[in-house]
């Protein structure tokens, strides 16, 4: 519980220091796909494919321009129903500039390789009610000049199982560069978000959600304000009818 308190805190402080000016608001919709492979009842592995976009300068189409592509594995081990450990051992994006004024959309993508190890951790509050902490090490390589960062990452969630097929969760993520940047970016962003999933069948599940994002990109001082509207489809191969 200690640990909650001081993420919570962490937030808050970060949140409330962090540079003031903001720039223009804007829109973003996001899609990924996810094959899920459950190898053991305690082991599985997953691939994910995802795409971003964007409304362009003066547009309010969130669909506009493209922001990101990514390929993505993740291999997850399931300790008990509490604890989750998760590496992903290799990502791939390539990431377009935010357009924030004329021209940017014809920028070309920073390609960005990332490693990244997690711990997932759910406490039962009350009936069908959780309170769920994730930490995650990424470790970003991108080609060209841009030098290479580490990046720390904890979200802390509350969610609701209305049944086995119904959830819903709200929280925040905070994003904290370690390695690789200047003070003045030290905050890289906030996510503040909500989630609705739905659980078809035993293969099939979706992910319904928004997140508000406050972002500092890395030549800038003004932070970003970001809409985000995501979609996220699952689809679990050969399920483990044990796990």
């Amino acid at each position: 519980m200690k640990s909650k308190i001081n993420a919570i805190l962490t937030v808050l402080l970060v949140t409330f220091f962090a540079p003031k000016i903001v720039a223009q608001d804007h829109t973003n919709s996001w899609f990924r796909t996810t094959l899920s492979i459950p190898i053991t009842e305690k082991l599985k592995t997953d691939i994910e494919l995802q795409h971003r976009r964007q409304n362009n300068f003066e547009s309010d189409n969130l669909f506009d321009k493209n922001l990101m592509y990514t390929f993505r594995t993740w291999i997850y081990y399931k300790q008990n129903k509490d604890v989750i450990y998760g590496i992903s051992p290799f990502a791939y994006f390539s990431n377009y500039k935010s357009i924030q004024k004329e021209g940017d959309a014809d920028a070309k993508p920073i390609n960005e390789y990332r490693f990244t190890a997690s711990v997932e951790l759910q406490h039962e509050l009350a009936t069908k009610f959780y309170v769920v902490d994730r930490t995650a090490f990424e470790y970003r390589a991108f080609e060209g000049s841009i030098e290479n960062t580490t990046r720390l990452r904890n979200k802390l969630a509350f969610r609701y199982d209305f049944n086995p097929k119904y959830n819903l969760a709200i929280g925040d993520e905070i994003l904290i560069n370690s390695t690789g940047t200047d003070a003045q970016h030290i905050f890289d962003h906030n996510r503040l978000f909500t989630n609705f999933c739905y659980k078809l069948n035993n293969k099939v599940k979706f992910d319904i959600g928004y997140i508000y994002i406050s972002r500092l990109t890395k030549n800038n001082i003004d932070l970003i304000e970001e809409n985000n509207f995501y979609l996220n489809f699952t689809y679990i191969l050969n399920k483990n009818p044990h796990s």
